[in-house]
């Protein structure tokens, strides 16, 4: 002989009157945790558009050199005639620092800590000049190119910059625009 709960019989019409919302929520929970997708951490890593926003004066400068080194290389391609460059930037350049790690262990009676500190390894070069070792360093990231041309009405002239730029730059043809100089 079964026992029914107390209260399991509103359980129950409560489960068959909400069933199809429930099973929303539980396809929703489960495609959140289902593996490959982006993790607080992945996320963190990725930059955000705010975080292309502030790259630094070195990332700036580092982009405009290499416009106008583009300018010069792009305008040298047959039928080009002048050219402009815009770059625009996921990530500026980047270093890894050496750092030193020490731990420590503290013991008060029956308590146990463990302290660990990490500090950046400084190259002293002289008295007056000190600088931060550095690990290894990352070139900026591309987000796009635009480039605009005298000769960007020919699609054989749009194409040899377009796959110019592609090649120096490791960017994908949908982020690269050609247009024609006015």
């Amino acid at each position: 002989m079964k026992r029914k709960l107390p209260g399991s019989e509103k359980l129950l019409a409560l489960l068959e009157r909400y069933k199809y919302p429930i099973l929303i929520l539980l396809a929703g929970v489960v495609l959140l945790l289902w593996p490959g997708r982006k993790t607080a951490a992945s996320e963190a890593a990725e930059p955000t558009p705010a975080a292309a926003e502030t790259v630094s004066d070195e990332g700036r400068s580092y982009c405009r050199e290499l416009e106008l080194q583009l300018e010069g290389l792009l305008a040298q391609i047959d039928g080009a005639g002048r050219v402009r460059v815009l770059l625009t930037l996921k990530t500026g350049p980047a270093a890894a620092y050496q750092t030193d790690r020490s731990r420590s262990e503290e013991r008060e009676g029956d308590v146990q800590s463990l302290n660990e500190e990490e500090k950046t390894v400084i190259l002293r070069r002289g008295s007056a000049y000190d600088e931060p070792a550095v690990v290894s360093k990352a070139y900026p990231v591309f987000r796009g190119a635009l480039i605009i041309a005298e000769g960007a009405g020919d699609p054989s002239v749009r194409l040899r910059l377009s796959a110019a730029v592609a090649a120096l730059l490791e960017l994908g043809a949908d982020q690269i625009t050609v247009v024609k100089m006015k």
